[in-house]
């Protein structure tokens, strides 16, 4: 009769050890540089599997492994830089003076 009932028990704690520990929360792995970056095309399959494709000057590449460091990063939350694209030649001496109506 005490084998029954410490079976049960047993059988019990057991199961419980089971349902935490299918039930507890899956931490991601770290997918790299590439995920944050401006220049990636990333295709996510049903399977979870991944495709990581670099698209940094025009081309598109495959990319085969977990990039930790590249010379070309750019962060796509950054804001964007703006760049005067050409000049205006400053002249010296002149002034725009605003005439007083009298």
């Amino acid at each position: 009769m005490w084998g029954i009932v410490f079976y049960l028990i047993v059988l019990a704690v057991l199961r419980g050890i089971r349902r935490v520990r299918t039930n507890r929360p899956r931490t991601k792995g770290a997918r790299g540089l590439c995920g944050g970056c401006a220049f990636v095309h990333m295709q996510y399959g049903a399977t979870g599997r991944n495709a990581v494709f670099c698209t940094y000057n025009g081309g598109v590449r495959p990319v085969a492994l977990d990039v930790l460091y590249c010379t070309d990063y750019r962060d796509r939350n950054a804001p964007v830089r703006l760049t005067q694209i050409g000049f205006v030649p400053e002249v010296q001496g002149i002034e725009a003076r605003v005439r007083e109506v009298a």
